[in-house]
Parts: C-alpha cells; sequence; structure tokens
C-alpha cells in the first residue's frame, strides 16, 4: 500500500506550541496518519478548544506547559508517559512569535537589551533543549525516536531587525546536527525544518489567517518573493521526516519555502525564462 510509509499507528507524539498555527496543522495531520497526540501550550482556553476540533481526527490530549520552564516541562512528559506511554516522536514548534510581533524586543543586537535577549533565548533555544532532553529518555530506553525542530529561513539569511530570533534558530540548527550524530547510532533521528514565510493567524486563530493564494492572486508573478505558505505544508513535511518514509534521513535541514532561499539577489538584473522566451520567439517572427 503506497500510504504505508506514512502511517503513524502506535507512535506517541508531542508537538510543543500545537495549540495554533504550524503546531495545530502539524497534531492534525499526526493524528490523521494515525499518531496519539499530544499538544501542549501556555494557554488553556486556547488549547481546550483546539483538543475539541482536533479530537474529531483522533486520540487527543492537551496539557497547559511552558517549555521553557524546566519544571513545567518534567509534568508534562510526566502526564503524556501515565496517558499514553514512552514518548516517540518530539515536535520542538513553540517559539517567540508572538513576542517578535510586538517589534519591541527584538532588533539590531545593539540595541537590544540583555533581559529581552535571555527571553528570545530562552523562547528560541530552552523551550527546543528541555523537551528533548526528556524525550530522548525515553528514546533512548526504546532505541528508536524521532526529534523535528522547527527553524527558519532567519537562520540562514538575514533578517535585520530579528538580530536575536536568527541567533537563536541558527542554534537550533546546529543542536539537531548535534543531537542526530550523538544519538543517531541509537536509532533516533533528529531533523530540522526550515520554515519560510507561512499564513498563519496570530491573534489567536486554529490555522492560516487565509488561504495563500488568496492573499494576493498575482504575489506569485514576483520572481523575488514566493507567495505565502500555509501551515499544513509544515505539517506534511514533518509527517514525512518523522514517519518511517524519512527513516534514512538524519541530521538534516530540509528547506520548506517556497523557495525563498534560491531568489535571486539582483532581480534587476535577472530575466525570467518567460522574458527570454518571448525573446527568442521574437527573433523568429
Amino acid at each position: 500500500m503506497i500510504t504505508a510509509p506514512f502511517r503513524m499507528d502506535g507512535e506517541v507524539a508531542v508537538v510543543t506550541g500545537g495549540t495554533a498555527g504550524i503546531g495545530y496543522e502539524t497534531a492534525k495531520v499526526l493524528l490523521a496518519a494515525g499518531a496519539r497526540v499530544v499538544v501542549c501550550g501556555r494557554n488553556s482556553d486556547r488549547g481546550q478548544h483546539a483538543v475539541e476540533q482536533l479530537g474529531t481526527v483522533g486520540d487527543v490530549h492537551f496539557v497547559r506547559a511552558d517549555v521553557s520552564d524546566e519544571a513545567s516541562v518534567t509534568d508534562l512528559f510526566g502526564e503524556v508517559r501515565s496517558r499514553y506511554g514512552a514518548v516517540s516522536v518530539l515536535v520542538n514548534n513553540a517559539g517567540p512569535t508572538d513576542l517578535l510581533h510586538s517589534r519591541d524586543v527584538d532588533g539590531p543586537l545593539g540595541a537590544v537589551q540583555p533581559t529581552a535577549f535571555a527571553t528570545l533565548m530562552e523562547r528560541t533555544v530552552t523551550s527546543s533543549y528541555l523537551p528533548t532532553r526528556e524525550a530522548l529518555g525515553d528514546m533512548v530506553g526504546a532505541r528508536a525516536g524521532c526529534i523535528i525542530m522547527i527553524s527558519s529561513m532567519a537562520a540562514a539569511q538575514a533578517m535585520p531587525g530579528f538580530d536575536t530570533y536568527a541567533t537563536g534558530k541558527g542554534a537550533i540548527e546546529s543542536m539537531t546536527r548535534a543531537i542526530a550524530g550523538s544519538y543517531g547510532h541509537l536509532g533516533i533521528r533528529c531533523n530540522a525544518i526550515r520554515v519560510g514565510r507561512i499564513a498563519v493567524d496570530h491573534g489567536g486563530g486554529l490555522g492560516a489567517a487565509a488561504d495563500p493564494a488568496e492573499e494576493d492572486p498575482d504575489a506569485w508573478r514576483e520572481p523575488t518573493l514566493p507567495r505565502a505558505g500555509a501551515p499544513e505544508d509544515i505539517a506534511h513535511a514533518v509527517l514525512y521526516l518523522s514517519s518511517s518514509a524519512g527513516r534514512y534521513v538524519n541530521g538534516a535541514v530540509l528547506p520548506v519555502d517556497g523557495g525563498v532561499g534560491v531568489r535571486s539577489l539582483m532581480p534587476w538584473q535577472t530575466p525570467r525564462p518567460e522574458m527570454l522566451a518571448d525573446r527568442t520567439t521574437a527573433g523568429r517572427s
């Protein structure tokens, strides 16, 4: 059966920041593939609402947790084990997006206050380290497991005004390779997804703010700015990497960015293929 490699039956997955946006869609896709899923977040009302929706897809549970706090993470994994058993898949999706949208936390590094820097690093790096540390205990015992880090194109391309965030995401990708190298021989895989521009409702909604194609029907015509993707585009990549379909992938950083990583640095000098085709046609007439 062609879909068998993507089945997740018997897997126990934890999706941090799983109550909205990318995390919510990731939980939904993993549930549809047969996994039992625990989503966590800091907002109980949003968590319960998400579980009500996701419960129509599969076996899901919400735990209120702050994944940048050690005691909270310990309690989270204790509840997961008590309900479902050992964790076999961890998706480190939680991040500081809500802080970045305030536009007064990050900035040029010389202008970032030490307290803001520490907070952003906690919400970017520590929030992946603590759940990973807990999950590795289960995975080492089982000699199997998969960890997915959600990174950003900021880890590879400068995003002026988001210096601390970019620093944290760069650390996430280094952490990915370190874990893969240290634990791969034990059957544990760790990969990262480098996320591009995704249409997500940061106002409390569960999914994308709108169909990316409806944002601007002509946006795709601009060669330097691929249109925004949807949360499920990331979720499907998570499914590939966490299922047996991706069993031979370890320590990789997978760009899911609509091609933003290969856009021209000199768009004013870069002829488009269709322009060249038009010139060729004109020359033949």
